[in-house]
């Protein structure tokens, strides 16, 4: 795969997952721990992990993954949960939060 290709993937993954995002009703937020997950989907994007905190400071945990009902990438699990204190110590999560516009 050429490195246009990927960035071309990537921005549609991208794309995607903030998509979905809105369709939960989220418009502030921010995505922390993030990973692919190596299993393509379908449509050429790659299975995805993490995390979302919303404007309030409600995290949730999700999984890009396949609707093979719809035929297309969806948020296959998405479980509200209690942040971690020690993502307090991550970079990477108070860069989130922040993004969030969400109170420390």
């Amino acid at each position: 795969m050429t490195r246009t290709q990927t960035s071309h993937r990537h921005e549609r993954q991208r794309e995607t997952l903030h998509r979905l995002l809105r369709d939960r009703g989220l418009h502030r937020y921010g995505l922390f721990f993030v990973t692919g997950e190596g299993t393509p989907l379908p449509d050429g994007l790659e299975a995805t992990s993490g995390f979302v905190i919303d404007e309030r400071g409600q995290v949730y945990s999700f999984w890009l993954g396949w609707d093979d009902d719809r035929q297309q990438a969806a948020l296959t699990e998405w479980q509200p949960v209690e942040a971690d204190p020690r993502w307090e110590r991550s970079a990477e999560y108070r860069r989130a939060r922040d993004r969030a516009a969400t109170a420390a």
